[in-house]
């Protein structure tokens, strides 16, 4: 994250602010220069300042109070916000803020932007010093303006955090670059954990994903520690170490072939590209965002694909575990091709099935689908589509674009 302060052409005093690590945060490149300039300009100095962010500007005026009475817990820039307000506090001389617009100077914004843009290119990071004046520092949070949930989050935080695994570490190290690949902007952790809650999201494939991010399964080098049964450490089909990730992307065997042949010429049938799935791609699939050729988020398909993805990976670990303790690894009882095709295509017509089901507000009222968001996610994948009206949502026999597979046998 980057920011950027500009005083004028040529001028000694312009900023390039590049955050570290602990403090980057969408945002916090404009907080950071801002309170850069505020600990560079003598107090006794006119401050005008004019800044991007609406936000920033209500944090620092309309939302103060509130913010200040709940100890800045709910915002994401704590640190620097507040460091920000106490300096803003010490200043005895005119200080104003103002916000962008058609009046701004054309030469200010292209500067501004210019600098915030070369900080994020800079190889080291740059000092922010965030420490608050004790005698300004309001500390604790008003018993009339919190609520439970954010006197127990802050009861936590004063908790000693328990150390990361290292397995932990190393998944959402691949989630944040599988992410990043795809959309262009790294993702922070706590993004990533929040994603995995996505109401969207299944609740069982929630499961599987913090499991996932966690590396909590029993698999692999974990029965190299139990004596006699090392052997479960390897993967059925192919013999080789079992791990999450070969289990979903890496293992050659015919399970994944298929199911992903499956996914992508799904996703073919409405859009030109597939992007290359990787570990991280699955972990983190509820941050892509797929775009149109101008930039803008396309709801529809990034929905579609988040769907594609969990769906797939959670049945290929469901046939997995189908093999190994349903089947006790008897491989003349695995799965066949066509089964598994077959198991797929239930599994994707099952989730479209239930978001027909949840747009219905007589039942779930406000928290029923929207139409148009069902319309939007399924266009371009349905069979017969040609045929259905433009509002197909209460026709029940509505199916993807893909027929079921007849097991092979006489006259079939």
């Amino acid at each position: 994250s980057g920011g950027g302060a500009f005083f004028g052409q040529n001028d000694t005093r312009n900023l390039s602010i590049n955050v570290p690590e602990r403090l980057a945060c969408p945002g916090a490149g404009e907080i950071a220069a801002l309170l850069k300039v505020a600990q560079s300009i003598p107090t006794n100095s006119p401050l005008h300042a004019v800044v991007k962010s609406s936000r920033l500007r209500k944090d620092l005026t309309k939302n103060l109070r509130k913010l200040e009475d709940l100890d800045w817990s709910t915002h994401e820039h704590k640190h620097l916000m507040k460091s920000l307000v106490t300096h803003l506090r010490t200043r005895s001389a005119l200080t104003t803020l103002n916000g962008w617009d058609s009046s701004t100077p054309k030469l200010s914004t292209e500067g501004a932007s210019s600098l915030a843009l070369s900080a994020i290119n800079k190889d080291q990071y740059d000092e922010i010093d965030t420490t608050v004046n004790d005698s300004l520092d309001l500390t604790g949070i008003k018993l009339d303006a919190g609520s439970q949930k954010i006197f127990y989050t802050n009861i936590k935080n004063t908790l000693a955090s328990p150390k990361q695994r290292r397995h932990t570490k190393m998944n959402l190290a691949r989630t944040q670059y599988a992410v990043c690949e795809i959309n262009a902007e790294t993702p922070t952790s706590a993004q990533i954990w929040k994603s995995i809650r996505d109401s969207d999201t299944p609740r069982n494939i929630r499961s599987f994903l913090w499991k996932g991010l966690h590396g909590a399964y029993k698999i692999g080098d974990f029965w190299d520690k139990i004596p006699h049964y090392e052997h479960r450490g390897s993967c059925g089909l192919c013999g080789a170490l079992e791990s999450m990730e070969h289990i979903l992307i890496e293992c050659e065997s015919t399970v994944s072939r298929v199911i992903w042949d499956a996914a992508k010429n799904l996703w073919l049938k409405r859009e030109p590209n597939w992007p290359v799935i990787k570990f991280g791609t699955i972990l983190g699939c509820n941050l892509t965002i797929i775009r149109n050729t101008k930039g803008k988020k396309k709801l529809g398909s990034t929905r579609l694909f988040k769907i594609i993805i969990l769906e797939s990976a959670h049945l290929i670990w469901k046939l997995r575990c189908e093999r190994a303790i349903k089947f006790g690894g008897d491989k003349d009882k695995y799965h066949c091709e066509t089964e598994i095709l077959n198991r797929w295509i239930h599994a994707i017509n099952l989730r479209l099935k239930f978001d027909r089901l949840l747009t219905d507000s007589m039942r779930y009222g406000k928290k029923a689908l929207r139409t148009e968001t069902v319309l939007q996610t399924w266009s371009g994948t349905l069979q017969n589509e040609d045929n259905l009206r433009d509002n197909w949502i209460q026709k029940s026999e509505v199916l993807v674009g893909m027929a079921l597979r007849r097991p092979p046998g006489r006259n079939r």
